[in-house]
């Protein structure tokens, strides 16, 4: 009777194992810069503090996490300090030593669930292994991170690929698009799952991001605008995104964490999170078809 009581409790673990959903979560958190008078991070850092409590996500994949100082290679990250300050169960990845890994798109992820594999960068420029390389067009420099990770409940892998197009060029984020593209193409192939997200620059109907469902990734179903100026403005359609290989699916849509505390926002951008399940798994039968398109 007592084998009996085990066998019954292991399989209901298991169950509850193959039920967890993958939350996993973009936001881009603004700069901070010298002689900031606008989205000041000392007024909004418990904004951010409180959002990222609210989302509750195993994995969130940050852009603009920079504390500018002059130079690239600082190594001071007020935003990162104070998420894992007050998130300690979180672990940075796709971060390093400033002069050999940009420290300023981390990819956190829960160190109770999963391990960290492998991470990695890399610039859209023609020479993308070349660190702090700027833009095929010579602007500013702009960058992918990201990292492999193994859940420790399910043995699944999964590469997590961190962007941040450029705003203002449409050919440098057709480029930039292309590169990711072909940078992934020995993963894919590999059969590992992928999990592409950030600040796209992008609605989901451009060609950049027509260009990445053409590729096999489909695209989360956005929920509306995710840029919106610090002022809660909804005025153009979503240009952050979380795409996905077919190794996964989505519960829903994307949510949107839109509100403001006390008349602050997080940033000037709206965190965003998709609810994710693999495909095999028991969870998958929950999955919505309406909130993949590719």
């Amino acid at each position: 009777m007592v084998r009996f009581g085990v066998a019954v409790f292991l399989l209901s673990l298991m169950a509850a194992v193959n039920a967890a959903p993958l939350r996993v979560a973009s936001f881009n958190i603004h700069y901070i810069t010298p002689n900031q008078t606008d989205i000041v991070w000392s007024e909004r850092r418990d904004a951010v503090r409180r959002v990222i409590g609210e989302m509750n996500a195993d994995i969130i994949a940050f852009q603009e996490m920079e504390t500018f100082v002059g130079g690239h290679f600082n190594d001071e990250n007020r935003q990162l300090d104070w998420v894992l300050e007050h998130y300690p169960e979180y672990t940075a990845g796709a971060i390093g030593d400033p002069r050999e890994f940009p420290i300023t798109q981390p990819i956190l992820f829960r160190s109770k669930r999963f391990t960290l594999e492998d991470q990695g960068w890399f610039f859209y420029s023609d020479t993308p292994d070349e660190i702090y390389s700027r833009t095929f067009n010579g602007s500013y420099p702009a960058f992918t991170t990201w990292v492999e990770l193994t859940d420790r409940t399910t043995g699944e892998t999964v590469r997590i690929v961190n962007n941040h197009f450029d705003y203002a060029s449409g050919s440098n984020r057709r480029k930039s698009a292309e590169l990711v593209a072909n940078r992934l193409e020995s993963v894919l192939n590999s059969g590992k799952a992928v999990i592409l997200l950030g600040d796209f620059n992008a609605p989901g109907f451009w060609p950049p991001m027509g260009f990445l469902k053409d590729q096999g990734f489909r695209l989360v179903d956005p929920a509306g605008s995710t840029y919106h100026h610090n002022r809660g403005w909804h005025l153009i359609p979503a240009i952050d995104h979380i795409l996905v290989t077919d190794d996964l699916c989505a519960l829903d849509g994307i949510r949107r964490y839109t509100r403001d505390y006390k008349g602050v926002y997080p940033a000037d951008h709206y965190p965003i999170l998709a609810e994710l399940s693999w495909t095999g798994k028991p969870l998958a039968q929950q999955c919505d078809s309406r909130a993949l398109s590719g």
